[in-house]
């Protein structure tokens, strides 16, 4: 009987890369197979939110729509022009103008109430508070539910500060006027509950 021809080394070698490929192939589409089977079970992972520096993401587990858990909603106080421009420094004839942003730290869209009555301002020198939002007549004053979009930040609008005390009897044009000349302040805000971060400092020159 004669003797079957052996295949020569490079058909070897070919047959172990045509078989190296074809194993390649099968354990790709098996993990290809898990990664889908693994995303359909635990739903798409969120991206990451794009947060102003010092914000951390909330870790807190909100539905979309839903009212913002507390503390995942960051306030932060404002003060500069009627136009919404920041300034540190006033002269004698400008009148600086306050309001805060708040930005949603969640990864979903959620429900804060910003309305009026819920929006206390304080300025103070050192310790002492100068003029605060909550003596001014708020009779009328309501809530005012908002949508705020995830990881974005947005603005109130710009109300001024007549450089007065506020008291008892108010907190208008008509109040006690604050010292000037390089008199340094502080604006806090708390908003629904929720203290401003930051500590917002301005001079009336």
């Amino acid at each position: 009987m004669p003797r079957s021809r052996r295949p020569s080394p490079e058909v070897f070698r070919r047959r172990r890369i045509a078989a190296a490929l074809v194993l390649a192939v099968v354990v790709g589409l098996v993990w290809a197979g898990v990664s889908a089977i693994s995303s359909w079970l635990g739903g798409s992972s969120s991206t990451q939110l794009l947060l102003p520096d010092g914000m951390a993401e909330s870790s807190v587990v909100v539905e979309p729509g839903q009212m913002c858990p507390p503390g995942t909603v960051v306030v932060e106080a404002q003060v500069g022009n009627s136009s919404g421009q920041n300034m540190t420094a006033f002269a004698a004839d400008e009148t600086p103008h306050v309001w805060f942003t708040l930005t949603n730290t969640n990864s979903v869209d959620c429900t804060f109430n910003a309305g009026a009555k819920v929006q206390y301002f304080t300025i103070q020198s050192g310790d002492q508070d100068i003029w605060s939002s909550a003596q001014c007549a708020r009779d009328t004053l309501e809530d005012g539910n908002i949508v705020l979009p995830a990881g974005e930040t947005m603005s109130s609008s710009p109300s001024p500060w007549e450089k007065v005390f506020s008291s008892n009897s108010g907190c208008g044009a008509d109040q006690s006027p604050v010292t000037t000349g390089g008199a340094s302040y502080h604006l806090k805000v708390d908003v629904s509950g929720e203290l401003s971060t930051n500590d917002q400092q301005f001079v009336l020159n």
